[in-house]
């Protein structure tokens, strides 16, 4: 019989209001924690004293193994055995990032009342990840592991507890946020990385979901999807002559920031060897997650006997998402494609809903317990707080992060392939989140593949938010695999790219909500019309690049047509003149942010459809709106954001004045006590939709960046230490440690750090080696 409708509930508050309470999380911890928070800080320690406390003697190792470390405190692991290497590189993630780590781990698993306390939307916040249920498929996962990626990944994790459990000197964190030693699990990494692999398209539902109420509401909808399609595909970015375009709710808040800082954006590029100074393939790629302290990435390379690889690696969690290999280089860019359905379970008959209970410890308080259902189709997304569903529903999620998906064997395997073809098969296993995977290796091929599994959907899917079970059930019943996904090898034009847009043409839809095409149109168009060899410090200007396409052809179209009425206003002079850069020290990327912001809203507020521009990629949908208005209208709105415009120019002097990166932990958000966990802020340039990503609010009061270029790397595929990689902030979590910070300047002026691949070379350019010796003796 039918599942009877559940007794109504007071209506939940929208996501944004709920939750634009992130800051409250450190506030939390000052109410709960006592006199925590007044713990002195570490004194500064130099990089010696620091590498000082690193375990050498007595592991539980199988052979001798080394340690080599940079001035930037960069490790570079030797060991005989791979088992060895990953216990070595799990202690490593534990000295440079422990208190990172443990609050990532009660993160992913809705562990957040148990750091901050009795706070009713934290507990609400809980209960939303504990639904998710980032950890759902980890037995799952780690059961069906190939034997040696389950022996990589428990040797990781003994290595993590080696160091926790025996280093004398915790973090500041643990004291600050009450955490207790705690041995990991192999589980609790794949949670982890599930976490890591969280679904972009969550963040659209998110918005959409509360707009359903409007009459107008498919017309909202058909409008996100034509965005969501406008960039071009990596394969027609590489054939395309030129760019062509067919004219074209602190409430992002504590849920949706959580998972916002965690779905990777990126760029990444390679270039064939006849496009470059070397006569070999380039590769560079910046990753683009959320603006943090501690920076989400380690940069570390290994030499073991299956792995040879310098790289990025995600914190807790071993492997290396990016990097180079003595034979190959890789990057990847989120593909933003659809690994989940909304499914429509309240026709499902009661006992098909199991319930399960969920304990959730709090910090300083009692604990409680929060219960919700799960479906055959996965958790009941509509049992959690916080998510903007109606009362009468009952949604569960289907997420390809929920089966046994296998991203660490994948990307093992990526780092041991010496060809294309190799490169591709070791994505068969890999699921979340899905990658367009950039490709260079020493032979001169460069290449894409489509990293994911995923349902083969109808065409008209995303037609409808929340789907029918039969539907869901035929889609996923076979998913398709990297195998049958889009690739493109070889291209004749030299180059590949990727910037969080479609991979190609699929015979099933691989996502509908892809970013905005300023970024692969910029990167096809630098690459294609540069008619001299491309060099690694090209590239590193490239990945600074300010120029916003959209910017620029919403600015055009408006010279064309109202220039001549507009001129002798300070502010459009200024607009009118600039060259399109969003430097920091631009008077014009100021102008034009000052004008665009009441221009767009007063274009969307005049056509009746307040909710529907939030910024973000948005200047082409503007542009398209733009192009419709008569000419009186336009100049009308034109007037009115030129005189708002020109009040702050008044105020403000360049770009940077307004727009700032951040240099804070999350305990930074404290009232009176946070000052010491925040490192302050600096101007900076980029925006929404440049290549130097650096996402904001679409304001013209002071922010500060949420998320954007946050490490960069570049390799040249001739000599095996030619990569270079930079973060920003610095390797080292221990606050007042000499390498916490000391990559930021780096980063503002695009330089990056030489890693070099081969061991020689490593070891002469160590300014301490660790010789760890084990605890049986050299056998």
């Amino acid at each position: 019989m039918p599942h009877p409708r559940r007794p109504r509930r007071p209506r939940r508050s929208h996501l944004g209001a709920r939750l634009a309470r992130w800051p409250l999380i450190a506030v939390a911890a000052l109410g709960t924690a006592g006199c925590a928070l007044v713990t002195p800080l570490p004194e500064p320690t130099t990089l010696a004293q620091r590498l000082a406390i690193f375990p050498t003697d007595a592991l539980p190792l199988e052979r001798p193994a080394t340690v080599s470390w940079s001035a930037h405190q960069v490790p570079f692991v030797e060991a005989e055995t791979d088992a060895d290497a990953a216990f070595v590189l799990g202690m490593v993630h534990a000295h440079l990032r422990l208190g990172q780590l443990e609050t990532a781990r009660r993160l992913s698993q809705g562990r957040v009342a148990e750091m901050a306390g009795p706070i009713p939307f934290i507990l609400d916040l809980d209960h939303a990840l504990r639904v998710l249920g980032f950890g759902r498929a980890a037995p799952a996962i780690l059961a069906a592991m190939p034997p040696e990626s389950r022996r990589w990944l428990e040797r990781f994790t003994d290595g993590l507890n080696h160091y926790l459990m025996t280093v004398e000197d915790l973090p500041h964190d643990f004291a600050v946020l009450g955490l207790e030693r705690e041995p990991w699990t192999p589980e609790e990494v794949l949670t982890i990385g599930r976490l890591a692999g969280t679904d972009i398209t969550w963040l659209m539902w998110v918005r959409l979901l509360g707009q359903r109420d409007r009459p107008d509401f498919a017309a909202v909808l058909a409008r996100e999807l034509q965005y969501g399609r406008l960039a071009p595909s990596s394969r027609e970015a590489v054939l395309a002559e030129a760019p062509v375009r067919p004219g074209r709710d602190r409430a992002l808040a504590l849920l949706t920031e959580i998972l916002d800082g965690w779905a990777r954006g990126s760029n990444s590029l390679a270039l064939a060897g006849t496009r470059t100074a070397s006569g070999k393939p380039l590769i560079a790629s910046d990753p683009h997650l959320g603006v943090s302290q501690p920076n989400l990435w380690l940069i570390a390379g290994v030499k073991s006997p299956t792995l040879h690889v310098v790289g990025l690696m995600p914190v807790g969690l071993p492997l290396f998402a990016l990097g180079r290999t003595p034979d190959i280089a890789w990057g990847g860019t989120n593909m933003r494609a659809a690994s989940s359905d909304l499914v429509d379970v309240g026709g499902l008959p009661a006992a098909a809903l199991t319930p399960e209970t969920h304990r959730l410890g709090v910090r300083a308080w009692f604990d409680t317990t929060r219960t919700n259902r799960v479906s055959p189709y996965g958790p009941v997304l509509s049992d959690a707080p916080l998510l903007p569903f109606r009362d009468d529903e009952t949604v569960a999620l289907r997420w390809v992060g929920h089966t046994p998906t296998d991203e660490i064997t994948a990307l093992l395997n990526a780092a041991r392939a010496t060809t294309f073809d190799a490169f591709r098969a070791a994505f068969a296993p890999f699921g979340v989140s899905a990658q367009s995977m950039v490709y260079a290796d020493r032979h001169g091929t460069i290449g894409l593949v489509a990293a994911t599994q995923i349902p083969r959907r109808d065409a008209d899917a995303a037609d409808r938010l929340i789907q029918d079970p039969d539907d869901v059930r035929r889609w996923w019943a076979d998913l398709a695999t990297t195998a049958e996904l889009p690739v493109i090898e070889n291209p004749p034009q030299g180059f590949v790219a990727s910037a969080n847009n479609p991979p190609g043409p699929a015979p099933f839809p691989l996502g509908w909500f892809f970013s905005g095409p300023d970024r692969i149109d910029r990167l096809s168009e630098r690459v294609r019309t540069k008619d001299t060899p491309w060099t690694v410090e090209e590239l590193a200007q490239l990945q600074t690049d300010t120029y916003s396409l959209g910017a620029v052809t919403l600015r055009d179209h408006l010279v064309a047509r109202l220039g001549a009425r507009l001129a002798g206003r300070p502010a459009w002079d200024l607009i009118a003149a600039w060259d399109g850069r969003f430097d920091g020290d631009s008077r014009g990327a100021l102008a034009f942010q000052a004008f665009y912001v009441p221009f767009a809203a007063a274009v969307w507020r005049d056509l009746d459809r307040p909710d529907d521009w939030g910024g973000g990629d948005g200047k082409w949908r503007v542009f398209e709106v733009v192009r419709a208005l008569e000419d009186p209208a336009l100049l009308a709105v034109a007037e009115g954001a030129l005189a708002t415009a020109a009040e702050t120019l008044e105020t403000h002097r360049v770009w940077g004045d307004i727009h700032r990166m951040p240099m804070a932990t999350v305990l930074g958000n404290v009232p009176l006590l946070g000052g010491r966990y925040r490192f302050g802020t600096f101007p900076t340039g980029g925006s929404q939709e440049t290549l130097m990503k650096a996402a904001h609010p679409e304001t013209t009061e002071p922010h500060t960046v949420r998320y954007g270029a946050q490490a960069r790397h570049i390799s040249d595929l001739s000599d095996p230490d030619d990569n270079h990689f930079v973060l920003l902030g610095g390797q080292d979590g221990w606050f007042n440690s000499a390498t916490q910070l000391d990559q930021i300047d780096l980063w503002r002026a695009g330089r990056l750090i030489r890693v070099p691949l081969r061991p020689e070379t490593v070891a002469r350019e160590a300014v301490v080696v660790h010789r760890l010796s084990p605890a049986h003796g050299d056998r």
